[in-house]
C-alpha cells in the first residue's frame, strides 16, 4: 500500500512539473508574439529589404515554435521562440538604420581605400598585404549588400574594411618610420666621428666627458634598434646628438660661427626628413611643434645674419628641442602596434 502511495505521489509531481514547464514555455511564446506585433508596423513602414527578410524569418521560426509546443516538444519550442525573438529584434534594428548614413559610410571607406591603396601596393609588406586583402574583400561585400538594400550588413562590412585598410596603411608607415630612425642613427654616428676629430686635441675635460656620454647613449640607441624598439632608439640617438653639441660647446672658448652653423644644419636635416610626415597630421600636436620649431630656426637665421652668434645658438637650441619632440610624437603615432 505504501509503495502505491509513493508511486502516485511521484506521478503527481511529474505531472505538476510538466504543467509548470509547459506554462513557462507558453509564457515565452506569448512574449515573442507580443514583440512580433510591436515590430511588424516598423518593418512594414520601411523599404529596407534586410529588415523585411529578418522579420519573415522571425515569423517562420515562431510558427515552428508553436507547432512544437502543440506536439509537447517543449525544449524545441523554447529554442525556436528565442531564436524568433532575436531575429525580430534584428529586424527592428535594421529597419531603423538610416540608408543615407550607410551610403555615406560606404563612400568614405571607398575614398579612404583609394587613397591608401597605391602606397600599400608599392610597399609590398606581407602583413600590410594581408590586411589590405581583407579590407578589399570586406568592402566588396559591403558594396554588394548596399546594392541589395541590406544596410545592416553593408554598414558592418564597410566599417570592418575601413579598419583593416587603416591597419594596413599603419603597417607600411611603421616600416617607413623604422627606416627613418635608422637614418637618424647613421647621422648621429657621422656626427660622433666628426666630433672626435675636432675635439681630439682639446684639453677640456668637460668636453671629453660629455662626448663619452654621447657615445654611450648612441650605443644604447643602436641596441634598442636591434631589439626592434625604434621609438626608444630614436629618443636615445637624438639625446646623444644634444650631448654632442654640448661637447662641442665645452671644447670651444666661446660661441663660434662653425658651432652655430653645425646646430642649424642638424635642425635643417630634421625638417627636411620629417616635415612632410608630420604635416600630414594637420592640426596634430606634432604639426604644431614642427611649426614652432621652424619659427625658432628662422629666428636663428636672422640673428646669425646680424652676427649675433650667442642669440642665434640659443634659438637653435629651442628649435632643436621642439623639432625633436615633434619627430618623437609622429613616430609614436606611426607605430602600427603602439609606441615601443
Amino acid at each position: 500500500m505504501k509503495r502505491l502511495i509513493v508511486v502516485c505521489l511521484l506521478l503527481l509531481v511529474g505531472v505538476a512539473a510538466a504543467q509548470t514547464e509547459r506554462e513557462r514555455v507558453r509564457t515565452e511564446l506569448v512574449k515573442t508574439d507580443e514583440l512580433l506585433a510591436e515590430v511588424k508596423p516598423i518593418v512594414d513602414g520601411t523599404r529596407v529589404e534586410e529588415a523585411k527578410q529578418l522579420f519573415r524569418w522571425a515569423v517562420s521560426l515562431q510558427q515552428s515554435a508553436w507547432s512544437s509546443f502543440q506536439l509537447r516538444l517543449h525544449g524545441r519550442a523554447r529554442d525556436l521562440t528565442l531564436r524568433a525573438r532575436e531575429r525580430a529584434r534584428q529586424a527592428k534594428v535594421a529597419a531603423e538604420i538610416d540608408p543615407e548614413r550607410v551610403r555615406e559610410e560606404v563612400r568614405r571607406t571607398r575614398d579612404a581605400m583609394a587613397e591608401f591603396g597605391p602606397a600599400i601596393v608599392r610597399a609590398n609588406i606581407p602583413r600590410a598585404n594581408q590586411l589590405w586583402k581583407m579590407a578589399q574583400t570586406e568592402q566588396a561585400a559591403a558594396e554588394n549588400h548596399l546594392a541589395a538594400s541590406r544596410y545592416g550588413y553593408a554598414l558592418k562590412f564597410t566599417l570592418a574594411a575601413r579598419e583593416h585598410g587603416r591597419a594596413a596603411f599603419a603597417a607600411i608607415r611603421g616600416r617607413v618610420g623604422v627606416e627613418r630612425v635608422e637614418r637618424e642613427l647613421d647621422r648621429t654616428d657621422g656626427l660622433i666621428e666628426k666630433a672626435r676629430d675636432r675635439l681630439g686635441q682639446t684639453t677640456a675635460r668637460r668636453a671629453t666627458e660629455v662626448l663619452n656620454k654621447a657615445v654611450e647613449l648612441q650605443r644604447q640607441a643602436r641596441q634598442a634598434f636591434s631589439e626592434n624598439r625604434p621609438l626608444a632608439a630614436l629618443r636615445q640617438t637624438l639625446a646623444a646628438r644634444d650631448l654632442l653639441l654640448r661637447a662641442w660647446e665645452a671644447g670651444r672658448a666661446g660661441v663660434t660661427l662653425e658651432l652655430v652653423e653645425q646646430a642649424m644644419a642638424g635642425n635643417d636635416a630634421l625638417v627636411s626628413d620629417w616635415a612632410e610626415s608630420i604635416r600630414a597630421g594637420a592640426d596634430s600636436p606634432a604639426a604644431k611643434l614642427l611649426e614652432q620649431g621652424i619659427r625658432h630656426q628662422e629666428n636663428a637665421r636672422g640673428m646669425l645674419a646680424q652676427g649675433q652668434l650667442r642669440l642665434a645658438l640659443a634659438e637653435c637650441h629651442k628649435a632643436r628641442r621642439l623639432l625633436q619632440r615633434a619627430v618623437e610624437l609622429v613616430q609614436t603615432e606611426d607605430a602600427p602596434y603602439g609606441p615601443r
